[in-house]
């Protein structure tokens, strides 16, 4: 019997770029059960297009922009056993792609939460796909305990369980706090190279408001997840690294209005502390206050510098 699985994309402005994402959805060899649209209020012909062009979707219409968590959205809504969720700016390059995630979850235990592809940032005709295929020749499951939005599916028994993305977040790490209540119950994330997911790299810089989600949640992250003596360790370094960040991007007010934030009330839903001594978690948080520090940031000057 042929394991259901829901496509979720959540979509906002992005008209054209959905409409391949979901051109990639309908060449799949493995048909979705569901595929599931959440449009975030967007203001051009998004819905109007998906409406006329794709009625095997189901479009959910929100009134308000919930970033992240319109894949809540979706995924309450979808009835499959499996989730495959993926960017409006996302493609499938093969036409196995589903049918290869669903064959992982077949074949794998019955804790493995997630199978993870590949993303690869790709700009349409100037990247060779073929070429982004070959950076990569190692064979999954890794299990890293990450994924990227751009392309991941879910077990959703177990999704349902640990509950989907925080409202409060709404941009940039959203999928870390996810997989962070996966591996406090000891989830198995894998992430499979061999799965490739291609995302249209953009040359947008980073706004202010992107740079304050992407620091304020990075210090919600840290007193959520990490023990004392890793905030100890880890927040210091880290607050240095995001002041000279963001005065390199020329947006000093972000930092301060990030710390204000980001060291004050939080959210009840994540006021709480989780912690677990799951070796894959404890190695989660390590990463991030590592990805962080002093080390990190002097690395980074130093390649500014010989550029």
């Amino acid at each position: 019997m042929t394991t259901s699985i829901a496509v979720v994309i959540v979509n906002f402005n992005r008209c054209d770029d959905l409409r391949q994402a979901l051109l990639s959805v309908r060449r799949q060899d493995y048909s979705a059960a569901e595929i599931l649209v959440v449009d975030n209020a967007s203001e051009d012909s998004s819905r109007k297009m998906v409406a006329e062009e794709f009625p095997e979707v189901e479009l959910i219409s929100s009134n308000k922009n919930l970033g992240m968590s319109g894949y809540s959205v979706g995924f309450d809504r979808a009835r499959s056993e499996l989730l495959f969720q993926m960017d409006n700016d996302s493609l499938m390059p093969d036409s196995t792609v589903l049918g290869e995630v669903a064959r992982r979850f077949a074949q794998g235990p019955p804790d493995l939460a997630t199978v993870a592809c590949r993303v690869e940032e790709w700009q349409p005709g100037s990247d060779d796909i073929e070429t982004l295929r070959a950076r990569d020749q190692r064979q999954g499951p890794i299990t890293t305990g990450g994924f990227h939005s751009g392309g991941v599916g879910f077990r959703k028994a177990l999704l349902d369980e640990v509950g989907y993305y925080h409202h409060e977040i709404f941009l940039y790490g959203s999928e870390l706090f996810l997989q962070m209540k996966l591996l406090a119950r000891d989830y198995t994330i894998g992430y499979f190279p061999e799965l490739l997911m291609l995302h249209k790299s953009s040359g947008v810089a980073r706004s202010p408001q992107g740079l304050y989600y992407e620091l304020r949640n990075r210090y919600w992250f840290m007193r959520r997840f990490a023990s004392t003596q890793q905030r100890l360790r880890f927040l210091p370094p880290m607050l240095i690294y995001d002041a000279v960040y963001t005065s390199a991007h020329r947006q000093p007010g972000a930092f301060f209005t990030a710390v204000s934030d980001g060291f004050g009330a939080m959210p009840p839903d994540l006021s709480q502390p989780l912690r677990s001594s799951s070796p894959n978690f404890q190695a989660k948080v390590e990463e991030v206050g590592r990805r962080f520090g002093f080390g990190e940031l002097i690395r980074s000057i130093r390649s500014r510098v010989r550029r």
